[in-house]
């Protein structure tokens, strides 16, 4: 009878359920690069399960596909016996009996021996396959293949290279990102022990510290066994953090990542059961002494926070490179790590967005001032961990007077705004009003242009007034792309604030603050750098509160006075008009080296299928046979400095394509797909650390080739 009763319970430990399962399935949105054995191994279940449960015959799945998980210990249908209840039947198998009442269409609580019972919703069929490509034929226009597809125009021409709307009958668009080229997809995720192997040689030959290792594999020592399946990267379910996603209930979350309830409400200050679409979870605390990776944290700015240097950091923690992943438990100087920052809370400040913004669980900041409830008001000073980013190498945002550097030329007027300043005129709406709402530009490309270079040249004059902070890229010529801009706006996508307001970010205004942002930090280095976009009416701006988000103005003109002098319509920057950002980076490099000349353009993805860490693309052509590699080469350099979770893909891109820089790339720094990305570009702590990165990044590879130049 013992041996019996413990069955079930081996069952689903092994299977690595804890507890019955509630009568949903678990949902796994399937990501680019995943096979149906490595989400298995994942939720530690059976390739055949995993098979049954979604209708699956062989291993094929698509980025996008959502695969239903069900505990192993609740069948879809139970055979009622002698003396069983419903209340019975629902205790059995961790269910209400309202959720078996509701699933069975039942009025009362009455069942009868031999009745079959549905314990779980039935299996849903595999969905039909997205078209990956679509071959045009005659007659086919562009607009039509994006409505038909629910694309827009500008994505549809960014994914296949598209200069203009030509295409021609016969030709095959790609309608979907193509599958990551990059180093890291090819690797393996998984390793099977081997005779002879340690924990130690295991760790270094897949660049993965050894107290990750053990951390993602819950081993206390680094005993290992022949034939012992070990985990060699972090699952999503591994980082730590949760964002909350549609029709998603607080006790959901916490029986997934095995939390209770009332700790995960304590973690994220959370006092009912409400939470938001987007909001960002905690699930598990930071000792003081201990930094938790997130996307996007690179190992020089954890550093750098903490007032360690990089190898202190890497000896700590068994690293042998800067490569570091979303989830990894960092060790930190123990004095050191008692280094704190001051937050003055200022007006529309809550504690949840505070601590998210520091990288804390509403616990932690909680307990470091001594708070007994999450109310706190203007003008108060709370202790909080480092914001990351700002070393040594260039003045901290908070050491650079922007207020200088924003002066209003002569003639001209200054508009402060709660997402300015701004200069000539402000925008006539206060913030981004719908995903639809745009101001037209103004009638003359040529009268906007000379005004945007009045506006340019004070402030280059005022960046010049720095002065510098080293020679590194004395000799350099670095070409900056706002994307999109003028009539093309980029993404417009819908996210919400912390109180659940609806909130519309545009792609183009954030991606061109960001490349201001470098631009300032590249002359800090000696770099000559230009802009193939201006705006004729703000430079760097900040919003005050964020949720006063950045006006979707459609005035941006080309850096050229040949671009613009005929004065036509077509002169405003478009979708697809490539070549024109081709051409001012061409006049730029006239004069440098190729080997000195860097072509980058900023962009922030939507798309879903896409990895929500940064990407750097960089040229190949559609059949794969023409890489820059080069360009492969100074992308591979600027991962570490643009954190966990950065991947490089080749991709066939009309600004990269007849590109004359010697390195050129096109960086999505944020994917807008992901609520937590369109949440963090609208504050300006993030865009500049963003610049930083890249700053960094670029300053890794000039020291690279300055001492190779040296040989």
């Amino acid at each position: 009878m013992f041996f019996l009763c413990l069955v079930p319970v081996l069952i689903a430990l092994c299977a690595g359920w804890s507890g019955a399962a509630p009568a949903a399935a678990r949902i796994h949105i399937v990501k680019s690069g995943e096979t149906l054995s490595q989400i298995a191994l994942h939720y530690r279940v059976s390739v055949a399960q995993m098979r049954q449960w979604n209708s699956i015959s062989g291993d094929d799945i698509f980025a996008g596909q959502q695969l239903e998980l069900w505990s192993p210990s609740t069948p879809e249908w139970y055979t009622v016996k002698k003396g069983d209840t419903l209340s019975g039947i629902a205790r059995t198998y961790g269910l209400s009996t309202r959720q078996i009442n509701h699933l069975n269409k039942l009025s009362k609580d009455r069942i009868n021996v031999g009745q079959k019972i549905r314990l779980r919703n039935p299996q849903a069929k595999k969905p039909a396959p997205k078209p990956q490509n679509h071959r045009i034929k005659k007659g086919d226009t562009l607009s039509e293949i994006a409505r038909t597809y629910d694309l827009s125009v500008g994505h549809l021409k960014k994914l296949n290279g598209l200069d203009n709307d030509t295409i021609n009958p016969g030709q095959i668009l790609q309608l979907r990102t193509p599958p990551n080229n990059s180093q890291e997809d090819n690797e393996p995720h998984q390793y099977t022990v081997k005779k002879g192997d340690t924990l130690l040689e295991i760790a270094r030959r897949f660049d993965v510290g050894l107290k990750l290792l053990l951390q993602l594999n819950q081993l206390k020592k680094d005993r290992i066994h022949p034939g012992q399946k070990l985990k060699l990267r972090p699952a999503l379910e591994d980082e730590g953090i949760h964002i909350v996603q549609t029709g998603e209930t607080l006790s959901e979350i916490a029986w997934r990542y095995r939390l209770k309830l009332n700790r995960l409400k304590e973690l994220n200050g959370i006092e009912k059961s409400r939470i938001l679409v987007g909001q960002k979870l905690r699930l598990k605390a930071a000792p003081r002494a201990t930094h938790i990776v997130e996307r996007g944290d690179a190992l020089w700015e954890i550093a750098r926070a903490y007032g360690m240097t990089v190898g202190e950091l890497q000896q700590l923690n068994g690293l042998k490179s800067s490569r570091i992943y979303p989830g990894q438990e960092l060790k930190l100087n123990v004095e050191k790590s008692r280094r704190l920052a001051d937050y003055r809370v200022q007006k529309g400040d809550y504690l949840g967005e505070i601590a998210r913004l520091h990288q804390m669980s509403v616990a932690e900041i909680k307990k470091l001032n001594n708070l007994r409830s999450s109310v706190i008001h203007p003008g108060d000073v709370l202790k909080v961990r480092p914001l990351l980013g700002s070393g040594k190498e260039w003045l901290k945002r908070s050491e650079i007077d922007w207020s200088k550097l924003l002066v209003a030329p002569d003639g001209i007027r200054k508009v402060n705004a709660a997402n300015g300043p701004y200069f000539f005129s402000p925008p006539k709406a206060a913030r981004q009003r719908t995903d639809q709402y745009y101001e037209e530009h103004p009638r003359s490309p040529l009268k906007t242009y000379r005004q945007a270079r009045k506006l340019w040249q004070a402030f280059e004059r005022e960046v010049g007034r720095l002065g510098q902070l080293s020679n590194t890229l004395k000799g350099w010529a670095v070409v900056l792309d706002p994307g999109h801009g003028g009539i093309d706006p980029g993404a417009v996508v819908e996210t919400l604030d912390g109180n659940g307001n609806k909130l519309y970010v545009v792609e183009d205004e954030y991606v061109y603050d960001i490349a201001l942002r470098v631009y300032v930090l590249l002359r800090l280095h000696g770099a000559t750098v230009t802009m193939t976009l201006l705006s004729p009416n703000h430079l760097t701006r900040h919003s005050s509160p964020p949720s006063q988000t950045f006006v979707n103005q459609k005035n941006e003109v080309y850096n050229s006075h040949a671009l613009n002098k005929r004065d036509s319509r077509k002169n405003w920057p478009r979708y697809g008009n490539l070549s024109a950002r081709v051409r001012i980076a061409r006049e730029a490099f006239a004069a440098t080296p190729k080997s000195r000349s860097i072509f980058l353009s900023f962009h922030a993805d939507n798309d879903a299928q896409a990895p929500e860490a940064p990407q750097v693309l960089y040229y190949e052509s559609k059949n794969g046979r023409n890489k820059d590699l080069a360009s492969r080469d100074f992308a591979q350099v600027l991962l570490p400095a643009l954190g966990a979770g950065s991947r490089t893909r080749g991709q066939s891109l009309g600004v990269l394509r007849n590109n004359p820089a010697g390195a050129k790339v096109l960086l999505e720094l944020r994917n807008l797909a992901y609520t937590n990305n369109a949440w963090s570009l609208r504050f300006e702590q993030y865009r500049h650390r963003d610049a930083e990165k890249v700053v960094k990044g670029l300053l890794d590879y000039a020291r690279r080739q300055n001492r190779s130049a040296r040989r």
